[in-house]
């Protein structure tokens, strides 16, 4: 039985051996690809779109010859350096196809074009807002009543203009308050175009800061000393806090003081102090000094 098998190894192994030398001896037809590589390309421009990425032509040759020229992976190589924004219709020079000469190739056929077609987009950079998504209604409620925040709320795209002007924003994966509240760290959803990038990728997610607001409050008496009259007799301000309070800041929270000498007369200029309430920083005022305009006896 032993002898029965090893016969038959033997046979079935001389058998594929002669195939095979009949196959590498004997002149064949087959297609053969090339891959389409580029270099060159101008800093400013980038390749967007290429028609078509591979060549496939038809070669006759020997079985031996066709096997050594498909191991050493010709491509068909164009070079940009000379390629503008748009379309651009590079012809195909088929003389420059390396490797068929080499292994004594005959080309059959080979696509009925002339031109590659390589469009190419202007490299550009765009900033757009981050829009936070939310796993479900409990997490967004808690994030609004925490009072928190991401940082930043803004990213910077680089790539293809055309590709850019189709992206409004950049949403997050869905914040969780079951596990963002272990880990303070948000993704951002990858772009869908590879050619796209991010400036970051994640986001924090932060406590929110307080916002503050600038205002302006006119027409604040200001107090003198019995008997003192000045010209003018009140004042502008302009401050800053925190949304909240400055929104319930009335003028009579403001104070406003004449600074008066012992000795002082009349047409004298003395400097008017403001007091604000505390959490409140004064920005600027108008006037900085008055003029004493009467003093009473």
């Amino acid at each position: 039985m032993n002898k029965r098998i090893w016969i038959f190894l033997l046979a079935f192994i001389l058998a594929a051996f002669i195939w095979f030398e009949i196959n590498m001896t004997k002149t064949q037809k087959v297609n053969v690809e090339f891959p389409i590589t580029i270099s060159n390309a101008p800093s400013a421009l980038v390749l967007i779109k290429m028609e078509p990425e591979t060549i496939t032509m038809t070669v006759e040759g020997k079985g031996q010859d066709i096997l050594a020229f498909t191991t050493k992976k010709y491509a068909y190589h164009i070079d940009l350096k000379d390629v503008h924004y748009g379309k651009n219709y590079l012809p195909i020079n088929w003389d420059e196809i390396n490797g068929f000469k080499e292994h004594d190739l005959n080309i059959i056929q080979h696509p009925a074009i002339d031109d590659i077609l390589v469009v190419m987009d202007n490299m550009s950079t765009q900033t757009v807002p981050i829009r936070l998504e939310f796993a479900d209604d409990s997490s967004k409620v808690y994030f609004i009543e925490n009072e928190l925040d991401i940082s930043p709320k803004e990213i910077v795209l680089t790539g293809p203009q055309s590709y850019l002007s189709r992206i409004e924003e950049v949403p997050s994966v869905p914040f969780d308050k079951e596990i963002h509240v272990q880990d303070p760290h948000l993704s951002l959803i990858q772009p869908k175009e590879a050619m796209v990038e991010y400036d970051v990728y994640t986001i924090d997610i932060t406590k929110k800061e307080p916002a503050f607001l600038q205002k302006t409050m006119s027409l604040i008496p200001i107090a003198t000393p019995e008997g003192i009259s000045i010209f003018p007799p009140s004042v502008s301000i302009k401050i800053l806090a925190e949304e909240e309070l400055i929104t319930i800041l009335e003028e009579k929270d403001i104070y406003a003081t004449a600074i008066v000498p012992d000795s002082v007369k009349v047409d004298d200029e003395v400097p008017v102090e403001i007091e604000v309430p505390e959490g409140v920083e004064l920005l600027g005022q108008t006037p900085e000094v008055v003029r004493i305009k009467s003093i009473s006896q």
